[in-house]
């Protein structure tokens, strides 16, 4: 407990006689733990994003006009049975025909081409939403199916396609960003540790040779630098985490309005803040006294 207790005193000693490296390299690891942040909160928004557009996505099958309604409700129960479809809506053409008049109400020119057009120009329509957006293709594949398929006009799903493809390529590229710049900071990090272990080596370098002389083992000559780094570490978290918890409070409702969520964010990072920052903490600590340990290797002769 002796020599656990002088390791620590001298690992501190080492922090403080170099104050100025030793704030630089905490400050490349907090930029590290909060672009890591950033990005996590990034997944949860795209997800959010993609499950709020998933919703709202489904295919709009529009039957020919005059195809009995019997043939458009088996076209219903086929797509129904599919483990894939969560539902099925059932438009028949008076709604159709009404809801058009409804949407265009204040456009007298198209009300006016309805009315040349004569009677009722809809057929009977079906609304098919899927489980997953994953799943509209092979719906699309089913509704080619010989009992109905030449009843059907035709299949929209073509402006959601592009929405969820635009989407998912925006994802894509945001994440390869985020991963890119920690990928530097976590580079610039590694470089700040080992420069930091071997400057302060040469500074302690005439203690090292007492410390040599009076016999202490390699090992406790080697311990409070690798303490240095797990002190660079948790220093480095808690300052992150004093930024991100209280950023997490502020942005929680707006996140909740914009997505539809239920504290989702707040949830993560509050609520799992155990599992999220003790994850961030430990790699980057083995990182940090990976650093150092290479840096010992080189320079401190033990």
């Amino acid at each position: 407990m002796r020599l656990l207790l002088r390791i620590i005193k001298f690992a501190f000693q080492h922090f403080f006689r170099n104050f100025w490296l030793s704030l630089v390299t905490v400050s490349m690891l907090t930029l590290t733990f909060l672009t890591v942040d950033v990005l996590l909160g990034l997944n949860l928004a795209t997800d959010a994003a993609i499950n709020n557009v998933e919703k709202r996505v489904d295919v709009s099958v529009t039957f020919k006009i005059g195809t009995e309604e019997a043939e458009v409700k088996n076209a219903a129960s086929y797509l129904r049975s599919l483990p894939e479809v969560e539902d099925v809506g059932f438009v028949t053409p008076d709604e159709a025909l009404t809801d058009f008049k409804t949407k265009h109400a204040n456009n007298p020119t198209v009300l006016a081409s309805l009315d040349e057009v004569g009677g009722n120009p809809f057929g009977y329509e079906l609304i098919v939403r899927a489980r997953s957006a994953d799943n509209y293709p092979m719906i699309l594949e089913a509704l080619d199916h010989p009992s109905f398929r030449d009843f059907i006009e035709a299949k929209d799903f073509t402006s959601h396609e592009t929405v969820l493809a635009s989407l998912s390529d925006v994802t894509v590229k945001a994440r390869w960003f985020g991963f890119t710049l920690l990928a530097i900071f976590l580079a610039i990090a590694v470089l700040i540790v080992f420069n930091t272990v071997r400057v302060t080596i040469f500074v302690h370098r005439e203690e090292i040779s007492i410390m040599r002389l009076v016999g202490a083992a390699g090992w406790f000559i080697r311990a409070p630098y690798l303490v240095e780094a797990f002190i660079f570490s948790l220093t480095a978290l808690i300052i992150s985490g004093l930024v991100v918890v209280p950023a997490v409070l502020i942005f929680n409702p707006l996140f909740d309005a914009y997505f539809e969520t239920s504290s989702q964010l707040q949830n993560f990072f509050i609520g799992q803040a155990f599992w999220v920052f003790g994850l961030e903490f430990v790699g980057a600590a083995l990182v940090c006294m990976a650093s150092t340990a290479f840096a010992m290797r080189r320079y401190l002769k033990v």
